[in-house]
């Protein structure tokens, strides 16, 4: 049985009493909440808020510093608790927990206050930087058992573990609801595999240049008859915390190869499934031999079968989970990596493990509307995938506008609500003519051919080039700094030294030279335009005539600081 409750309980015999916590020497929330239960004078708990603190990564503290330094750092934890919450009741719950009941304070003036913690404490002198997260749960005036009140702060707390820029939650009825549902789970899993409660849904996935069908993912449903439809959130999570996921997603697997080879019995179109896989997976099971099994006992391709690998996996550093991998694509599978950008380990995952594609997060296109740095992260990743050989897919496409600007930067794959919502095998089947049809869908040759076509990036200046694991470009670029109007180059890339040479210059001081020795009138017309480029900001043109060579030089104003001047240069040979 899973019990969702953090903390002493005040009906066992065996827990300490003590007053006094030794290390901080406040009192302890067990002793404080047995004051309250036995003189209900004490303090009126029933009217107050009580917020509940967690130290993030506290285990890392206590390595680096060891054991004095963990103490030093709660002693400093305290202190700055009963500064900010000068007034309230500060305890400690153990563990690195501590405990603030306040009265008067509203959650705006809570929250305040444990922003500026965060800020106080990620300035402590050990140099760490570490962030501290707090859940708050408002008594609604009626008598509860104290433990009970500590434990829903707790839980609310442990809502905004993992996400790095929420500090705290509060307890309400969302949350009240959520945590029901988190219990119905654990209480009728076992069921809803028995009465086949679990459902296989179907998203397709389409390729950005001709809209056609060329994937699907499989997505695991509950439709529970008392619940209905239970979240994949809610499920999931839970799962994966009571370590249960693994028989999900081994469920998830052999339904997903069974449909294949139904698709493949049909006599239509049929496209890869991908199905999701957890860390735990890798840790629980042997992942690799399950796959296996099911695709030998359905006789299916291992290229149809796509193993989506996400970010959190790789949380563990486990060693085996990348020679899982490399067993999975050496033997003919694809792997993908899943919700890439919404870890803290993205960049480093593609340095240490090869996959196939990756699914840039959904949460990126969600702010897509209202933030520009959305489609400049977004085209990055693309163009960081091609340079690195990896296809890509977006999900979570809702909008035409999306979806344009996703084929415009390369991302060859799209999933998303634009094109199809996932959808049940049942209806799936009703719409077999339409889904599989050989016009909707892509053909296996199609696929090869488009992939190759993938290959080019369109936000490179060297699209043609050779895939290479290189950093290149062929764009002759300079940096050129003045002062008192003598100028020098600061640095100049391999294609303008390139350039250079076809005008017979070997160095940048013969550029120089060259350059000095035009006619005054072309003198003056250069200084003028960089004089305007800094006044107003834009891009000027200059052309210039070595012998028979002829070029065009662009030129930016960048920062001027006293007499020292920078400008960016490009520069275009013309001919010869």
């Amino acid at each position: 049985m899973f019990v969702m409750q953090e903390g002493p309980d005040l009906n066992r015999g065996n827990i300490n009493l003590e007053k006094t916590d030794p290390i901080t020497g406040l009192d302890t929330t067990a002793w404080f909440f047995s004051q309250t239960q036995r003189d209900p004078n004490f303090y009126p708990l029933h009217k107050s808020t009580i917020t509940f603190f967690n130290v993030m990564n506290f285990k890392t503290i206590n390595q680096r510093f060891s054991y004095p330094g963990g103490n030093a750092y709660l002693c400093k934890f305290r202190d700055e608790l009963k500064r900010i919450f000068e007034g309230e009741n500060v305890l400690r719950a153990g563990a690195d927990h501590l405990v603030v009941i306040s009265l008067n304070l509203a959650i705006e003036d809570i929250a305040d206050r444990i922003k500026e913690l965060n800020l106080v404490m990620g300035r402590f002198e050990g140099g760490l930087r570490n962030q501290i997260k707090a859940g708050i749960y408002v008594s609604d005036g009626s008598p509860q058992k104290p433990i009970v009140m500590m434990d829903r702060a707790s839980l609310a707390c442990r809502e905004v573990h993992g996400i790095f820029n929420k500090d705290y939650a509060v307890f309400d009825d969302t949350l009240k609801n959520k945590l029901e549902q988190k219990q119905y789970v654990l209480d009728h899993f076992e069921e809803a595999f028995e009465k086949g409660y679990f459902h296989v849904y179907y998203q397709p996935v389409v390729r950005a240049l001709t809209g056609k069908i060329c994937g699907y993912e499989a997505l695991a449903r509950w439709i529970d008859p008392v619940k209905g439809m239970i979240s994949p959130l809610i499920f999931i999570d839970v799962l994966e915390k009571v370590h249960l996921i693994h028989k999900l997603d081994a469920y998830i697997i052999e339904q997903a190869c069974k449909d294949l080879r139904d698709d493949i019995n049909s006599g239509y179109a049929y496209q890869p499934i991908s199905v999701n896989l957890s860390r735990l997976d890798f840790e629980l099971s042997d992942i690799k031999s399950v796959v296996d099994k099911v695709v030998a006992k359905y006789k299916v391709p291992k290229e149809y079968i796509v193993l989506e690998v996400t970010e959190s996996a790789f949380a563990s550093d486990q060693k085996s989970l990348g020679e899982t991998i490399k067993e999975f694509r050496d033997d003919g599978y694809q792997v993908w990596l899943d919700d890439f950008g919404s870890g803290f380990s993205s960049f480093n995952n593609l340095q240490i493990y090869d996959f196939d594609f990756l699914k840039i997060d959904m949460n990126f296109l969600r702010t897509f509307d209202q933030n520009p740095k959305s489609r400049v992260i977004i085209a990055s990743i693309v163009d960081m995938a091609k340079k690195l050989g990896i296809h890509t897919l977006a999900e979570g496409v809702e909008t035409e506008e999306q979806y344009e600007f996703l084929k415009r930067i390369g991302c060859e794959l799209i999933q998303g609500y634009y094109f199809y919502k996932p959808i049940p095998l049942e209806d799936y089947h009703t719409r077999r003519a339409e889904l599989c049809s050989f016009e909707t869908n892509e053909s296996p040759e199609d696929r090869l051919y488009f992939d190759e076509i993938g290959r080019i990036n369109f936000l490179d200046n060297t699209p043609l080039r050779e895939h290479k694991l290189e950093i290149a470009s062929d764009i002759p670029i300079a940096i050129v700094e003045g002062v008192n109007r003598k100028y020098r180059f600061i640095f100049v890339n391999n294609a303008f030294k390139k350039a250079m040479r076809t005008f017979g210059a070997e160095t940048t001081d013969e550029v120089l030279d060259r350059l000095n020795k035009n006619d005054p009138g072309i003198l003056r017309r250069r200084y003028e335009g960089l004089v305007h480029s800094e006044k107003t900001h834009e891009i000027v043109e200059f052309f210039e005539e070595f012998g028979d060579v002829k070029i065009v030089s662009r030129a930016r104003f960048l920062i001027r600081i006293g007499d020292k001047v920078a400008y960016a240069f490009i520069i275009k040979v013309l001919s010869r």
